[in-house]
């Protein structure tokens, strides 16, 4: 191999470590020798001057670009380059912190981080991923993650709501099962207390029932309200006034983030479609579902196989082998947030309904009985399933097509779990046939 002319040797390696508001750059050559380090504001000038200074030294060599962030702290920088027909490479911090730790005395600042960031650039430059300016997939992403701040804010509130309704509405449970319906809400808004449901008329009370409801309850409801209420002590506590003022303060925060979840999740939907998509076709997905699943695998032709794609999801497990012996080992990297939502979608796709009559997805139902059978267990017969569907979803985004089940397939999947739901019947039958016999000879 002629050396001279080895690829490496035609670029540039600039280093990029970023900040809020600086940014800290360490040029390197392809042997490795630090040219020169500077460091420059995140603006417009900053980047001139980065640009400038690459410009200055790069001789006939092509620059090329390896930032540890592109999408937060680097993501002005990534766009400023990538729109100027740069080469910018995206930079695992993981792979920084391992280079970092192989000095005997462990330096950390920023121009050491840059130093890390353009060596990992020079000997990884042909296997590091393209910083993309995939503009969509990042939007979905933000918006996606903003929903799961509002979720997340709104389970907070429901938790603290249950806890003063246990002192205001002993058994409100009975009055509502989801205390965060609309009807709900406004009901312990407008009575955070019994007494004042008590000391209200009759008839006000069963017309806001119906306008809250929209005509959904009326008098059988505030009947069983007041029977509730007249069952349980309803007696005046201290301080009664200041812990209504709790209740009507935690009822407007759960319906300020349920309007505020309606719009974030209309934006959602509304980029889901401009994507063009048809994850929703898939069975347990919908539209909001499949944007959040979308999300965290943005663009997928950044994967070259569905094998790729269940290694970034965890999924896919990792082989360890020396000498004879061979190992596969449990993925435990890889994108948890991922790994979790094809977890969950497994388990929906095996679920057989409230009467375990009516399997979500017969296929994967039949597929998890036959990897029980086959001796797995339970949690790796999902595992096998959650890499199926990863299987699935690379291909309808990959191809840009929608779900569309095999039909005879699914046919003799729902007759043979028909068939094994009828032998378990009548197996337990038999089983408590012999039962009451046996009670019956002991008696």
């Amino acid at each position: 191999m002629n050396y001279n002319s080895h690829p490496k040797m035609k670029y540039l390696y600039i280093g990029v470590d970023c900040h809020k508001y600086k940014h800290v750059a360490t040029l390197k050559n392809c042997f490795n020798e630090k040219i020169i380090t500077i460091s420059f504001h995140n603006d417009k000038k900053g980047f001139e001057y980065l640009v400038k200074t690459v410009n200055e030294h790069k001789s006939d060599l092509i620059p090329i670009y390896g930032l540890e962030d592109t999408k937060h702290l680097g993501y002005e920088l990534a766009s400023y380059l990538l729109s100027r027909d740069q080469l910018v490479k995206n930079v695992n911090s993981n792979l920084t912190y391992v280079e970092r730790k192989k000095n005997p005395v462990i330096i950390k600042n920023d121009e050491f981080d840059s130093e890390c960031i353009a060596k990992i650039l020079l000997d990884e430059f042909d296997k590091l991923p393209n910083a993309e300016s995939d503009e969509i997939y990042w939007t979905l992403k933000q918006l996606v993650k903003m929903r799961k701040v509002i979720v997340n804010n709104n389970i907070e509130l429901k938790n603290k709501l249950h806890s003063q309704l246990t002192h205001h509405y002993p058994n409100y449970n009975q009055i509502f099962v989801n205390i965060d319906c609309m009807t709900a809400l406004n009901l312990w808004e407008t009575y955070p207390s019994p007494k004042q449901i008590l000391e209200e008329d009759f008839d006000t009370l069963v017309t806001n029932l119906k306008t809250w409801s929209k005509n959904k309850m009326g008098i059988a409801k505030a009947n069983k309200i007041l029977e509730v209420i007249n069952n349980n002590d309803t007696n005046y506590q201290v301080y009664q006034e200041e812990r209504n003022t709790i209740i009507k303060m935690l009822v407007k925060q759960i319906k300020d983030n349920n309007k505020r979840l309606e719009e974030i999740e209309k934006e959602i939907l509304d980029v889901y479609d401009k994507i063009g998509c048809q994850l929703h076709t898939y069975p347990c997905l919908e539209k909001i579902t499949g944007a959040c699943l979308l999300s965290e695998i943005g663009n997928i032709n950044r994967f070259k196989d569905s094998g790729k794609l269940a290694k970034y999801a965890g999924i896919a497990p990792i082989e360890k082998s020396s000498g004879g012996t061979e190992k596969q080992l449990k993925n435990e990297f890889g994108n948890r947030e991922l790994n979790s939502m094809f977890y969950k979608l497994a388990c929906r796709s095996i679920c057989a309904g409230r009467t375990g009559n009516t399997p979500t997805n017969p296929i994967f139902k039949e597929f998890y009985q036959k990897k029980i059978n086959e001796g797995k267990t339970k949690h790796q017969a999902l595992i096998c399933i959650m890499r199926r569907t990863c299987n699935i979803i690379y291909g309808m985004l990959r191809n840009e097509t929608e779900y569309i089940p095999p039909k005879q397939l699914v046919e003799q999947c729902k007759n043979s779990f028909r068939e094994r739901k009828q032998l378990e019947e009548e197996k337990l039958k038999k089983k408590l046939e012999k039962k009451k016999k046996h009670s019956r000879n002991t008696g």
